[in-house]
């Protein structure tokens, strides 16, 4: 069974044409000093030749299993559909294209069961840092949160309405999050995103300040991890799609809203039915609750492009 119960971290880790580097994933994958894992890995119906790598070490390890989807999910509904499946208290999340150090699941484990004897029997999202690394040259290009210039201390529910911070390929959650997940609607951007909305709303989540994997940088990155430089450029070059992803956010906002919303205490829905107006709101309306409810990014940069961006 997938995630199964005699398994204490159910990992998934979903795959698309990743055959070029998901072997040497799989790897660190099995190297870890903490072995009570199983991996579940999510095919969504690749057309190279990823299907018989992961077959190859499937019949060779039986901690991992292989789901192959029937059609083309996207990354987000596979990771959530993965996640949704698991029977484990623990889940973690995996790319097909980094390296994990070989105690990741060791110190995450550890962070994670800290924070469950401090605030037992609720939603917990545990984070780590990652270093970015590119792979032509095999050169560790520097931290994730430091080289993006990301405040990893912002994780209340309004700043993290407007910005994530929890890289997905470093997540742990407990099992207290899967019945926020019974059902998913539409908008949902990201899926590491939408998991920390509903741990910062209805749990708690905890940074482990420390790197513990490699995050491949290449090509075909999904979400990539360059400099602020580029970051900074990228934005600079492209206000049309900028304006797009800021009109996606307002949507995933609000979608978390009608969700979530009658779950939320008066402080938390106040904050929340704000955010989910931001795209129906005025001029002034949209830049007056940015303040008020503090809807910011990290850095002064990012906030002066946002003001006139919304």
């Amino acid at each position: 069974m997938n995630g199964e119960t005699g398994k204490n971290v159910h990992i998934v880790m979903t795959a698309y044409n990743g055959e070029a580097y998901i072997g040497e994933q799989i790897q660190s994958l099995l190297a870890q000093t903490y072995t009570d894992f199983t991996l579940e890995i999510c095919d969504d119906a690749s057309t190279d030749g990823t299907s018989a790598v992961l077959e190859s070490y499937a019949q060779r390890d039986s901690r991992i299993s292989v789901h192959r989807n029937a059609g083309n999910l996207g990354y987000v509904k596979n990771f959530m559909e993965g996640i949704r499946r698991s029977r484990a208290p623990y889940i973690m999340l995996c790319d097909q294209d980094d390296i994990w150090n070989p105690d990741k699941i060791e110190l995450t484990l550890r962070a994670m069961r800290q924070a469950e004897s401090e605030t037992p029997e609720i939603p917990i999202l545990v984070f780590t840092d990652a270093m970015n690394y590119d792979s032509r040259s095999g050169k560790e290009t520097g931290r994730f949160h430091k080289n993006s210039h990301l405040d990893v201390k912002k994780v209340d529910t309004a700043h993290l309405f407007m910005e994530n911070k929890c890289i997905g390929c470093t997540v742990m959650i407990n099992r207290a999050v899967l019945p926020y997940l019974e059902d998913l609607p539409e908008p949902i951007r990201v899926h590491d995103w939408w998991l920390a909305l509903i741990c910062s709303h209805f749990g708690r989540i905890v940074y482990l300040d420390m790197p513990t994997l490699r995050y491949r940088q290449h090509g075909g990155n999904m979400i990539g991890g360059g400099s602020f430089l580029q970051y900074i450029r990228g934005r600079l070059a492209g206000i049309r799609k900028q304006r797009e992803a800021l009109r996606l956010t307002f949507l995933q906002g609000e979608a978390f809203y009608e969700r979530y919303g009658g779950e939320m205490d008066g402080e938390q829905r106040a904050v929340a039915a704000a955010f989910a107006a931001m795209g129906r709101e005025g001029w002034f309306a949209r830049r007056r609750n940015m303040l008020r409810y503090g809807f910011t990014k990290s850095g002064l940069l990012r906030n002066i492009g946002l003001f006139f961006l919304i």
